[in-house]
């Protein structure tokens, strides 16, 4: 069965507002709001549980989730679309 170009563009912006929305919730988990300057320095996330202190840390692993979890989506619409899993079908 074809998609139409508007089922298709639909489906394209709900991975991508998916894939965003798991990169911001891996970001505010590991992003350090507050930290102590002590040796080694400990910093706490805005739910107070130790993350490291390096912002950069969790703009990254924000970012490889948003990365996973969209082509994650991604290859599985295109799966589907292309007729899904032929396995155990004889």
């Amino acid at each position: 069965m074809q998609q139409t170009t508007m089922q298709s563009a639909r489906s394209s912006a709900r991975t991508i507002a998916v894939a965003l929305f798991a990169g911001l919730v891996v970001l505010l988990l590991l992003f350090p709001a507050s930290g102590v300057d002590s040796d080694p320095p400990v910093c706490r996330s805005m739910f107070f549980y130790v993350v490291p202190c390096g912002a950069e840390v969790a703009w990254a692993a924000a970012a490889a989730t948003a990365g996973l979890v969209g082509l994650a989506l991604w290859t599985n619409h295109r799966r589907n679309e292309h007729g899904g899993d032929k396995r155990g079908e004889e």
